[in-house]
């Protein structure tokens, strides 16, 4: 009997609770240009809503599981300098460069979804041993 090639196989099923894999539709508060961090968003959104308590979007954290940004989480957290005049900013314009790292849930606190308490909290227990 052969073996399916890998990629026809179907993924592994998702934790109970976790959203579809492949997350909702890009969220319509992130700006044009920026790298897309919708389902963090989502959950940090459903959260601050009341949906979902703060156990289980710690649980969604968690499962997936993002390393730290490869300059470090404390990067995430530096104030980018003003631009040049006439140069439009927009906090919630996150990096392609943070993408699959710790920079996802940083760009929720930045939406305004988490506050810095229940951020730091997430943070600890995704990153136990980076600096505080």
């Amino acid at each position: 009997m052969t073996k399916p090639p890998e990629d026809s196989l179907p993924p592994p099923p998702r934790p109970p609770g976790m959203p579809p894999r492949g997350g909702p539709a890009r969220d319509p508060r992130i700006p044009e240009g920026s790298a897309d961090y919708s389902a963090a968003l989502a959950d940090a959104t459903a959260y601050k809503r009341g949906d979902i308590s703060f156990d289980e979007l710690r649980r969604r954290v968690l499962a997936r599981e993002l390393p730290p940004h490869r300059l470090g989480d404390g990067y995430l957290m530096m104030s980018p300098p003003p631009p040049p005049p006439g140069v439009h900013y927009d906090p919630l314009v996150m990096p392609s460069d943070w993408v699959g790292t710790w920079g996802e849930i940083a760009m929720t606190l930045f939406a305004g979804e988490l506050t810095q308490s229940e951020y730091q909290r997430l943070h600890a227990a995704a990153h136990p041993r980076c600096p505080r």
